[in-house]
């Protein structure tokens, strides 16, 4: 399944792993120790240790700084002695992980690790003193800056940046510079420097080739890659990791309209819950606006379920070519559209859908195309090919769809092929229910595994197409989205089973939206 995923990786894909292994089980604090041990034996191993040499780390307050620490334990454990600079003061350090191993370091290991801290670039000449007039020191390690760098370096960063290569300048035999994960400065996705850099002999980096730093550098003499314990899981399993990044936050200077404009289009005279799910959905997701689109046979039906619910309506009992010109009027709206839930396949509906595809090909218009949209899709697929569109297929109607038979839910090797190669064959987004939902965009292949048997009443998959609709028009990418949305729905589903009991429907679920993402954030 690795073969689905990108090599080479970015600093934010970097933070998702690091989320989804903690979701997984694995504590923040193991993966630090893992990154700390692998260092230290990838630097005794390329032979940039010896007898006798002392060792000067340089940490930041993040996480960088952090595995420092750690790497100053593990070296002090071969018999080196160690000074360990801390740039910044100890009560901005920013993690619980990186503060233990701190304060094991400075308050428990005086013998073989002494501690220094800069808080202001003037007390950066007595650290030049102290390795000027040690020729035993012959390695500086730097963790001062990790992957999240942007911008203008702050002091005394900066000045201790500049430091780092005088020394090394004045003395090209005598001192290595050996960088954590990344040279402090350089940018791991771009391998551009906008202000200043560590200029590293050896970089050695975690888990994964960071993407810039793929082609040579003057910055980089060599990079070695370790692994800090990352499970394959944690690419291949949607986590929390990839939800936080999607829920974005409402700028100071946003107005009504800025977060999230969706139209929910469907519903019909024999179905007016569905479409009133997923447009219940987004308002309580957050979207700012979200309108209905609705035959008025159940126009009045949808608005009599919150005072909040926006409906237009077009004569009839289903909808049809009469309802077009004022739909595309309101697809010039929204962000996004959620178009199936509820519509029903009739010839007059159908006509309508391929009508306003066809309109909306060659427009930068998000779509969610779910339910009985699924159905009238299938010979169609040249009206969304390419585009940022989302279909939502259960088991039995991505066979409608596609005419293949998917393997049970368990099999994953070959579920997952089946829908990779689908999804890059239509060149779009799929996210295919079941009790693990199977996302792929025919570059990325991800499965979520949130939710429980309880999730399967009427009404939950309008739930998901709706929340699908609230990531795209928050400014998520479709695959984002159907990952963020798939996670969020299953989470859902356990929050109502453990805090409602085992009978609960989607009107719970919507109703708790809220209560999920702030058990999500807190857990």
């Amino acid at each position: 399944m690795e073969d689905f995923n990108s090599k080479g990786i970015t600093s934010e894909e970097m933070a998702i792993l690091d989320n989804n292994s903690e979701w997984l089980g694995i504590p923040k604090s193991h993966l630090m120790e893992c990154a700390g041990y692998s260092f230290t034996s990838e630097l005794i191993s390329k032979g940039f240790v010896k007898q006798n040499f002392k060792i000067a780390i340089f940490c930041g307050t993040g996480n960088n700084g952090g595995d420092g620490f750690v790497i100053a334990r593990h070296l002090s454990a071969y018999g080196f002695q160690i000074l360990v600079i801390l740039v910044g003061s100890p009560d901005k350090i920013r993690t619980p992980e990186a503060q233990l191993n701190w304060d094991i370091i400075h308050n428990n290991l005086n013998y073989s690790i002494l501690t220094e801290v800069i808080t202001d670039s003037s007390e950066l000449p007595n650290i030049k003193l102290i390795l000027e007039n040690d020729d035993s020191y012959n390695l500086i390690i730097d963790g001062l800056l990790g992957t999240g760098i942007k911008g203008q370096i702050r002091e005394p960063i900066s000045s201790t940046i500049d430091l780092i290569n005088d020394l090394k300048e004045v003395w090209p035999d005598r001192l290595k510079i050996v960088s954590i994960d990344v040279p402090s400065g350089f940018d791991p996705n771009t391998g551009r420097v906008s202000h200043k850099t560590i200029i590293s002999d050896l970089v050695i980096t975690f888990h994964r080739q960071k993407k810039g730093m793929e082609k040579k550098s003057k910055y980089i003499k060599e990079i070695v890659v370790t692994s800090i314990g990352i499970p394959q899981e944690a690419h291949l399993f949607v986590g929390k990791g990839d939800l936080l990044p999607c829920l974005k936050v409402r700028k100071i200077d946003n107005h009504k309209g800025q977060f999230g404009r969706l139209l929910v289009i469907g519903g019909s005279k024999n179905y007016s819950g569905a479409p009133a799910y997923s447009s219940l959905t987004g308002i309580n997701f957050g979207c700012d606006l979200v309108i209905t689109y609705t035959p008025d046979v159940i126009g009045n039906v949808l608005r009599s379920y919150s005072p909040n619910m926006i409906v237009r309506t077009s004569a009839g009992d289903w909808l049809n070519l009469d309802a077009e010109s004022e739909i595309l009027e309101l697809t010039e709206w929204a962000n996004t559209v959620v178009i199936g839930p509820g519509m029903g396949t009739n010839k007059e509906t159908e006509k309508l859908f391929l009508d306003l595809l066809s309109n909306w090909k060659n427009k930068e218009k998000s779509l969610v195309i779910d339910a009985d949209g699924l159905k009238l899709i299938k010979n169609h697929f040249d009206l969304i090919k390419g585009k940022n569109v989302i279909l939502t297929p259960h088991h039995g109607e991505f066979k409608i769809m596609t005419d293949i038979d998917l393997p049970d839910y368990s099999k994953i090797q070959e579920t997952g092929k089946i829908v990779h190669e689908v999804a890059k064959k239509l060149s779009l987004t799929l996210l295919v229910k079941g009790p693990y939902d199977y996302i792929s965009n025919g570059k990325y292949l991800k499965i979520n595994k949130t939710g429980c048997p309880e999730m399967s009443i009427g009404g939950t998959g309008d739930v998901l197409a709706g929340l699908c609709g609230c990531f795209l028009t928050i400014g998520n990418n479709p695959f984002q989205s159907a990952c963020s949305a798939a996670f969020l729905n299953g989470y859902i589903g356990e929050y109502c089973k453990e805090n409602l009991g085992l009978r609960f429907t989607a009107l719970d679920m919507i109703q708790n939206i809220n209560n999920s993402l702030l058990e999500l954030k807190n857990y």
